[in-house]
């Protein structure tokens, strides 16, 4: 019978690994820093001695949601012993659990579970998006095989179930390439509309986060929605958290997953900010102005990353208002008050 372990960080977030078949477990694992692609590499040779045990908080535990084996077995069309990784979720009002399903090196695929209402919604939503884009013809992206309902441990969940292009043989990009651009100018030409600023969800965003908001952004926002008052703009599906822990390489192409946060319909170009600024946030360390020196220099560009940086702000904030003294978004404030 397989064991589990788990294992957490200081972040609070943790992890529930099988003893058997760890290596391609951790393919569940996307690590940006040294540290973490260290320990996704010899974490399957090292986890079994005591002070390694100790230094990562490892524990063993059983085997998580054993619910769901009828659902799983039907979805991926499993047969015999087949294995499940658990990462149980960045700590944040959407918090949710996702599990990756494997039999020895081949990924079946991703299953994301949950009982908060919002969360739900989320699932719903993505499930709306990946449709619509199998429905155009975005290729390298996920197909929702099932959105249900499954009781455990007396609560009620929502189980999203998507499959996976994902081999033993992926990798993830962690610096902007041909094929990141290659992958919006395609989603761009498929979804692209003309559309008033008054329909857009950075419009919606920042009408839900207005009261909330520092008055520094409050001033920001009011300024937005006057001098885009009556004017329509090129707008397309965005992605909404386009960063390399969301995207891999397989066979030569990005595969890109997690449509959770995606828009149907916001200014053409913010995916593009949002990779840029978010590496250069959480992988590079980058300060404000370090930021602005590499990617914001002309006109253009403060126009563009305006937009995006009063729609990523109204977003997080729309979420939840305490995020206001997170570092990333002091730093995006910073941004902003200097361009």
């Amino acid at each position: 019978m397989t064991r589990f372990i788990r294992i957490s960080n200081a972040d609070g977030k943790a992890w529930v690994l099988p003893t058997k078949g760890m290596r391609t477990a951790l393919y569940l694992y996307q690590p940006g820093g040294i540290k973490g692609k260290l320990l996704k590499r010899f974490l399957p040779l090292l986890w079994r001695f005591s002070l390694v045990r100790r230094l990562l908080h490892i524990e063993q535990v059983s085997r998580p949601y054993p619910e769901l084996d009828a659902r799983l077995r039907q979805a991926f069309d499993l047969t015999g012993e087949y294995a499940i990784a658990l990462f149980e979720g960045t700590p944040c009002v959407h918090q949710k659990a996702t599990m990756q399903v494997f039999q020895g090196s081949k990924i079946y695929g991703y299953v994301k579970l949950s009982d908060r209402p919002s969360v739900t919604a989320l699932f719903e939503k993505e499930k709306e998006i990946l449709d619509y884009l199998q429905a155009v013809g975005v290729e390298h992206v996920p197909t929702c095989l099932s959105l249900t309902e499954c009781e455990i441990d007396g609560k009620l969940f929502t189980v999203f179930i998507q499959d996976t292009n994902k081999g033993l043989n992926s990798r993830v990009l962690h610096d902007w390439s041909a094929l990141t651009e290659e992958f919006l100018m395609q989603l761009e030409k498929r979804t692209s509309l003309i559309a008033p600023f008054s329909q857009t969800t950075l419009y919606d965003n920042i009408q839900a986060a207005y009261p909330v908001a520092p008055a520094f952004l409050q001033e920001r926002f009011a300024a937005l929605l006057s001098e885009y008052e009556g004017r329509e703009i090129v707008c397309c599906l965005n992605h909404g958290d386009f960063t390399p822990w969301n995207m891999y390489i397989q066979d030569g192409a990005l595969e890109v997953f997690d449509w959770e946060y995606a828009s149907f319909c916001n200014p053409v170009g913010l995916d593009r900010c949002h990779f840029r600024l978010q590496t250069g946030i959480f992988e590079k360390k980058l300060s404000a102005e370090q930021l602005i020196e590499r990617y914001i220099r002309t006109a253009e560009e403060k126009d563009l990353y305006r937009l995006y940086l009063l729609h990523i702000c109204a977003h997080y904030l729309r979420r939840d208002p305490r995020c206001v003294e997170s570092r990333e978004m002091k730093i995006w404030m910073d941004i902003l008050n200097q361009i």
